[in-house]
């Protein structure tokens, strides 16, 4: 069975359409614009909830990388290759897998997974394979073997993933989304044209001098735990899917890129009603071999919108439940919670010194779970439900 949707055209992006919550006027971003820094403050744009994960030997986080969802929370275990599924009030194991290895029903890294809570299936990808698994770690099936590096992969509904394909270079016309099984791994094209690739040419210098030439690729998909946008560059306009997979513009650049060549290229980073996030991508960009090692490379800036204001600002997080600027957010998650909400993740370590160092956290609840905590305990988190 193929899924149809209406091929795309350039006049369609320049209206505003209606949701199926409210009207939600189209965002329009000048993305070759700088906008100017703005403190924001965290409790003046949301509501908060902590969620202190539960530690214990056979629960240990080693990572920053949560997933939040009202059926649980997915994170990175300790070991390696270990994934670990707690109930939504972040106390109970629900599930754990750890089957990184060599072997045909194991995965050699974990290069992004997806958790079904409804299915009771983790669908983790290594670089050349999707594989699934239950909820105890037992090996089911092995849903695609082509190179996932040239894939995004998220979840749809019950029965399908969503995916697109990334062709590096290609200036032909073709169709990147298409539906994978998720019981057999068959593909469904979607009749969702662009135009040819676009990517940032990026120059890399070594340091005996000599240069690379690779693409700065930009993701064609975008989520978060309830819903899905399609991000391509080539086709002028993001567009949020809805579940019967007809497509609906939430925001277009200024200058079109398949138009405008010097126009840069919009990094979507999400939304929701109230607020908007992107980044840019230059055309043109030259970054030294060294620099990349050493994670010295110079990182584009992130912009935020505000709806009510009709303001663009490059936020500067505060924190009001914590007295000390040094554990000031950098930025929020929206992709790994809920729409509406956002996730920033407190090392535990760095709340039990706040504590201790002259009570520099100043919110009640949070200095209760704090006074509780170890240095090695697992992280908190800090749940954002955005203002309207």
């Amino acid at each position: 069975m193929k899924y149809l949707i209406l091929a795309l055209a350039l006049s369609f992006v320049c209206s505003c359409k209606q949701t199926n919550d409210k009207n939600i006027q189209l965002v329009t971003v000048d993305v070759a614009k700088d906008y100017p820094p703005k403190e924001v403050w965290l409790q003046d744009i949301a509501d908060i909830e902590y969620i202190p994960l539960a530690t214990a030997d056979s629960m240990l986080v080693n990572s920053d990388f949560s997933v939040v969802s009202n059926d649980g929370i997915v994170v990175r275990g300790g070991k390696v290759g270990e994934i670990l599924l707690f109930d939504k009030q972040g106390q109970t194991l629900q599930g754990r897998i750890c089957c990184q290895g060599q072997g045909p029903e194991e995965y050699t890294a974990v290069i992004f997974n997806i958790v079904d809570w409804q299915r009771k299936e983790v669908f983790i990808a290594d670089f050349t394979t999707l594989k699934v698994y239950d909820f105890s770690g037992k090996y089911l099936r092995t849903l695609s073997r082509q190179s996932i590096m040239d894939l995004n992969i998220i979840d749809l509904n019950r029965d399908y993933l969503l995916c697109s394909l990334f062709k590096e270079g290609n200036e032909d016309p073709y169709a990147p989304y298409f539906l994978l099984s998720k019981e057999d791994g068959k593909i469904d094209t979607l009749s969702i044209e662009i135009p040819h690739c676009i990517a940032s040419d990026r120059k890399i210098v070594w340091d005996d001098g000599h240069t690379n030439n690779a693409y700065g690729i930009l993701p064609q998909l975008h989520s978060c735990a309830d819903k899905i946008w399609l991000t391509d560059v080539a086709l002028d306009t993001i567009f949020v899917m809805h579940p019967d997979l007809h497509l609906e513009p939430v925001m277009v650049p200024l200058h079109a890129p398949t138009t405008n060549l010097e126009a840069p290229l919009l990094l979507f980073r999400g939304m929701n009603d109230r607020y908007a996030w992107i980044s840019r991508l230059p055309r043109q960009v030259t970054v030294k071999m060294s620099d990349m090692v050493a994670n010295r490379e110079k990182r584009e800036k992130l912009y935020m919108y505000d709806r009510n204001a009709d303001e663009w600002c490059e936020p500067v997080y505060r924190n009001r439940a914590i007295n000390n600027r040094k554990m000031d957010p950098k930025f929020i998650n929206t992709t790994a919670v809920p729409y509406g909400y956002g996730l920033i993740e407190l090392n535990a370590m760095d709340l039990a010194e706040a504590y201790a160092n002259n009570n520099q956290i100043t919110d009640e609840k949070l200095k209760e779970i704090a006074s509780n905590l170890k240095e090695e305990d697992n992280p908190v988190l800090m749940i954002l439900k955005f203002k309207n």
